[in-house]
């Protein structure tokens, strides 16, 4: 009877060791925004997501503001702009359209080449731009001038507004708030 016993304590004590290690796997496979846009799969249906090094490649012949997307795979609120911001018809055509979209994981080891021509690791251009929460958005003008910062998770709606401030280049005369006051009529 004591074997019995023994048996299933071991059974349950590798249960327990093993089920969180399932969960963070499955649940990062499911819910990390690299799913929804790895690699720069260039489906209609998403952001056609690009590393840096070929965004300053296209730049060249496509002139266009470069959008630099910080994020962390785990990170509950990057994984809330997927679902609720990044994965909107009307978000993704506009970005498509009007921005070089560069997804770039903070402590990611991936090198990639920085505007002033070094290559650095994801992790080491976070650090360099001082990221120290995700998700964050940062805007370049096709010259590589930075035009604004977007710290946080933001709504489709805000994310819209500061998109076409700045894709429409009214950032160049006017502020935000008085862009904002004249959009919405």
């Amino acid at each position: 009877m004591k074997k019995k016993y023994q048996n299933r304590w071991l059974v349950y004590s590798v249960l327990l060791l093993l089920l969180p290690a399932i969960f963070f796997l499955s649940a990062s496979a499911f819910l990390s925004p690299v799913n929804a846009y790895a690699g720069g799969q260039n489906n209609s249906g998403t952001i056609k997501w690009e590393s840096l090094t070929a965004a300053i490649k296209n730049n060249k012949l496509h002139k266009k503001v470069f959008l630099l997307h910080f994020y962390f795979p785990t990170c509950a609120y990057c994984i809330r702009m997927d679902k609720h911001v990044f994965s909107r018809k009307s978000v993704i055509n506009y970005v498509n359209k009007h921005f070089h979209p560069v997804l770039i994981d903070i402590y990611g080891n991936k090198k990639i080449l920085y505007f002033n021509g070094v290559y650095l690791t994801e992790k080491q251009l976070a650090a360099k731009l001082n990221i120290t929460g995700v998700p964050t958005e940062i805007f370049y003008t096709p010259y590589y001038k930075k035009i604004f910062l977007l710290p946080g998770y933001w709504k489709k709606s805000d994310f819209m507004l500061v998109s076409r401030w700045i894709a429409s280049g009214r950032y160049k005369i006017e502020s935000l708030r008085k862009f904002s006051q004249n959009y919405n009529k």
